[in-house]
């Protein structure tokens, strides 16, 4: 349990024995009070002669009323205040993830654009070996047209990867 929680059952349990110890004491007027004083017109006096007791209870009842409205408002403003501290800081989150969808398109471009490039150059490598190959043989290998269509293939990605 948070400390919260066991605050507030700490508090609800004051509120218990207090209710209990006022029943108690009821009752106990209500056993003690015909013995005080058998009489019913004394025992009448006496209990109007508590009425300003009532009209103070009654008061402090309203009392406490009136602080929990003003508690509750007061929680239901810094409610309102997280929900915009929360909504922020969803709309940066939103923001993030949009910049980091972004940055993963343009890494996936990227790595396309790299594996074109390798495997040209993988071409022309295999055209250079092919002709050297040819030369030590001595016969001829006419790889000069391959090898320019590779060589401006590659100058097109770099162009279009610089723009």
């Amino acid at each position: 349990m948070s400390e919260k929680g066991k605050k507030f059952s700490g508090n609800l349990s004051k509120l218990y024995l207090l209710l209990a110890v006022v029943i108690f004491i009821w009752i106990l007027f209500s056993i003690l009070l015909p013995k005080i004083e058998p009489s019913l017109a004394n025992r009448a006096i006496l209990g109007d002669s508590y009425g300003t007791i009532n009209s103070l209870f009654s008061g402090l009842a309203f009392s406490g009323i009136i602080y929990t409205i003003l508690l509750q408002r007061k929680e239901l403003a810094l409610q309102r205040e997280e929900l915009i501290h929360t909504r922020k800081e969803l709309s940066r989150s939103a923001d993030a993830q949009e910049n980091l969808e972004l940055q993963q398109k343009r890494q996936a471009e990227n790595l396309k654009i790299t594996a074109k490039l390798n495997a040209l150059n993988s071409l022309l490598t295999y055209y250079s070996n092919e002709e050297i190959r040819a030369l030590d043989l001595g016969t001829v290998f006419n790889s000069k047209k391959e090898k320019e269509i590779c060589v401006n293939r590659i100058k097109q990605i770099l162009k279009i990867k610089e723009s």
